[in-house]
């Protein structure tokens, strides 16, 4: 990879894919219900899958025999940096946000956090913002269609006094005291937090993309969009109706870098 092209994934931070087709519609948007009655966070309980989970209930081991589409939701899984502005209902927006209720959480910690943005010009700020404050500027295309034209962006956040305070009680102690942590479980629910959202969209009839917010443009990030101290900044994710990024392409690892195979990827038993 040329020094460019790493100035560029140390700008934005995307997670590369490969897949050059347009992203295409696996769920039914036609089939969003109304809104029966809103939570006080302004999330309908409905659609964020409020109602009894199968895991707060006894299990059901029979829901694991049943075919369901995730084949073609991961068929058409890649990264998207340009969106028509096309608005996304509410009741949409609220189905994909809600599965954050599914994401593993160490301990069941439940420390992620999820601020939605769908306002044009809060939007237009932030793209200017992360230009503004890049320490290579100039980097973005100039016919760009990706944070400002997405109707929505999605900050997954990850509060990491949470997994703190849940280690911390008694069932939880070793030896009287919080365990050692081996890794921030926190930056890994975070990220499984995200995978659901990606996932969450295509189920909707949506693309999506994943930006960084890289260290020289977090202090004014978190300022405009009021986020507390003790809530980290993991990424930010676009969602909307796919457009045309093939200028994206020229510039980004999807066209630099070929997919691994999954021998190379995956071992089976042992290391070696």
């Amino acid at each position: 990879m040329g020094e460019s092209d790493e100035s560029l994934d140390r700008i934005l931070v995307p997670f590369q894919h490969g897949f050059h087709r347009s992203v295409e519609s696996v769920g039914d948007p036609t089939g969003d219900v109304e809104l029966l009655r809103e939570s006080p966070h302004g999330v309908s309980e409905e659609h964020a899958l409020h109602p009894p989970a199968d895991d707060d209930m006894a299990a059901n081991h029979g829901a694991y025999s049943r075919a369901v589409d995730f084949k073609d939701i991961l068929r058409r899984r890649r990264m998207v940096r340009a969106y028509e502005p096309e608005p996304i209902p509410r009741s949409a927006i609220e189905r994909i946000v809600g599965t954050v209720r599914r994401a593993p959480s160490a301990g069941f910690s439940q420390g992620q956090r999820l601020l939605v943005v769908t306002e044009a010009e809060t939007r237009r700020r932030i793209a200017e913002l992360l230009e503004e404050s890049s320490p290579v500027p100039g980097r973005v295309p100039k016919d760009d269609r990706w944070i400002t034209a997405a109707p929505v962006l999605i900050v997954v956040g990850v509060r990491e006094d949470d997994y703190h305070d849940r280690y911390r009680r008694p069932d939880k102690l070793i030896d009287g005291r919080e365990l050692d942590w081996p890794i921030p479980y926190w930056h890994f629910d975070a990220g499984a937090a995200a995978m659901l959202i990606l996932l969450g969209a295509i189920d909707e009839g949506y693309a999506a993309g994943v930006f960084g917010v890289f260290m020289e443009a977090m202090e004014p990030f978190k300022s405009l969009l009021a986020i507390p101290d003790d809530v980290d900044v993991a990424c930010c994710i676009t969602i909307g109706k796919p457009a045309d990024d093939s200028n994206w392409s020229a510039m980004s690892s999807r066209l630099t870098q070929a997919r691994r195979s999954v021998d190379d990827l995956v071992r089976w038993e042992r290391w070696s």
